[in-house]
């Protein structure tokens, strides 16, 4: 039996998510652009120039709106599988029918359930969705879209998403005697050369 799809609110869904992903965009951008403080001093009792460079937090609305971003898409894959789902599932197993998001089978325990998952839809659409399962990518399952859609949303459901992660490329000299101290404490790195060396500063780091 072919399911009568109205497609309207799966596609408000991802409207709605895409304005999330719009306001999200800008918030990296000027969190990027002011991601970090670097700072200079001499160290004369050493004999050291230093570069202190050290990363200020990302503002809470970056998580807010990945979270919301990422649950319209979520949410919205559910709601299609409602509409394709059988009479029959949606009279007696309502609470069960979603889009099941599986990053492996082999375990015997997880099969049955993705299984009985299936039957609660036609079998043009169980194919379907089985096709495009991250375990058929095998070894490379956690890195498809749909097991990180998955993973994150869960994160966001019921813990928090860690958006701390940062990518800073920093400058270092040339020179047998540079020294790199990590501060994880402060969230700091400092660099440093002989005082006498201090000229070869000569670069920024650069946010990603």
């Amino acid at each position: 039996m072919r399911p009568n799809v109205n497609l309207d609110y799966l596609v408000m869904k991802v409207e709605r998510a895409k304005a999330h992903l719009d306001a999200l965009n800008p918030e990296i951008d000027a969190y990027a652009k002011d991601s970090h403080v670097v700072t200079k001093r001499d160290d004369i009792i050493n004999g050291r120039s230093i570069r202190r460079t050290q990363w200020k937090s990302m503002p809470p609305t970056i998580g807010m709106l990945l979270g919301e971003f990422l649950y319209c898409l979520r949410s919205g894959l559910d709601q299609l599988m409602w509409q394709l789902a059988l009479p029959s599932a949606r009279k007696d197993r309502a609470k069960e029918i979603c889009f099941p998001v599986f990053e492996s089978i082999s375990n015997p325990k997880k099969e049955k359930h993705f299984r009985l998952i299936l039957k609660l839809f036609p079998d043009e659409v169980a194919q379907i969705v089985e096709s495009l399962q991250p375990f058929q990518l095998k070894a490379s399952a956690k890195d498809h879209p749909l097991w990180i859609l998955h993973e994150l949303c869960n994160l966001d459901k019921h813990r928090v998403i860690p958006i701390n992660s940062r990518i800073l490329e920093l400058f270092v000299p040339h020179h047998p005697a540079v020294r790199m101290d990590h501060f994880e404490a402060e969230d700091a790195i400092e660099i440093s050369v002989p005082i006498l060396d201090k000229h070869l500063w000569i670069s920024k780091p650069t946010p990603s």
